[in-house]
């Protein structure tokens, strides 16, 4: 298959799953998920050729935490499983947690002036404003939860900050694809412990998964890229 049969089979597969879910299709619902990433996974082995750096080994552990993390969050919606759903969801955090720290490093690993500390301080200040307020937001109703929440926003944050430092590293195309992949990761993030914690959105799910697909998608898109046009990777 070419990369646009992988890719409509990869987003093929998240539409099934976010539909077998609203259906309440448990079962099915799981099959479909643990597939999503296993398919962004196939696509980026066979557009690298097997031809692995050690950025791409970091990506594709990130990928496979990541795979984990759904596993163990789908988990926690079936009432029988012998672990509790908060546990499950803990592990789930941890697993995107590695995901985050992973895709840190990997996004360091370009060489180049660190731009974001001083043309570019802007963007700096402005994820750190985001994670303020949303911490903020959130603090009163994360009870247990504060320690966890606030290391994961932390990660997260930082792998947004190295994103945006990849400027003048790597390639235009590349810079843009992770940058806006990582902020959908982001903003998916966002909204999950917004309607954990604190408010029920309407079609929250759908936002969620959507945005998380698209956002996996654009990070190993433009990390595809950034072996074929630049030799940063290597």
């Amino acid at each position: 298959m070419n990369q646009k049969h992988y890719t409509l089979w990869y987003f093929s597969v998240a539409i099934i799953f976010i539909i077998l879910e609203n259906l309440n299709l448990g079962l099915s619902a799981f099959i479909a998920k643990a597939l999503i990433i296993p398919s962004l996974m196939v696509f980026y082995h066979k557009q690298l050729e097997g031809n692995y750096s050690y950025f791409h080994r970091l990506i594709m552990s990130g990928l496979f935490f990541s795979w984990i993390g759904d596993l163990c969050l789908k988990l926690g919606d079936f009432p029988g499983f012998p672990l509790s759903s908060d546990i499950l969801f803990l592990a789930g955090l941890g697993s995107f947690l590695f995901t985050h720290i992973i895709y840190f490093l990997a996004f360091t690993i370009a060489k180049g002036k660190n731009t974001i500390f001083s043309k570019r301080l802007y963007q700096l200040i402005l994820v750190l404003l985001y994670g303020s307020i949303m911490l903020y937001y959130l603090y009163r109703s994360l009870g247990d939860m504060k320690v966890p929440v606030i290391a994961y926003t932390s990660i997260i944050l930082l792998m947004l900050l190295a994103a945006l430092n990849r400027y003048g590293k790597v390639n235009g195309l590349s810079y843009i694809l992770v940058v806006i992949g990582a902020l959908l990761f982001v903003f998916s993030d966002s909204l999950i412990a917004i309607t954990k914690f604190q408010m029920k959105i309407s079609f929250a799910g759908v936002i969620i998964m959507l945005t998380y697909v698209l956002a996996q998608y654009l990070i190993v898109l433009g990390c595809i890229r950034q072996s074929v046009i630049s030799d940063n990777s290597k």
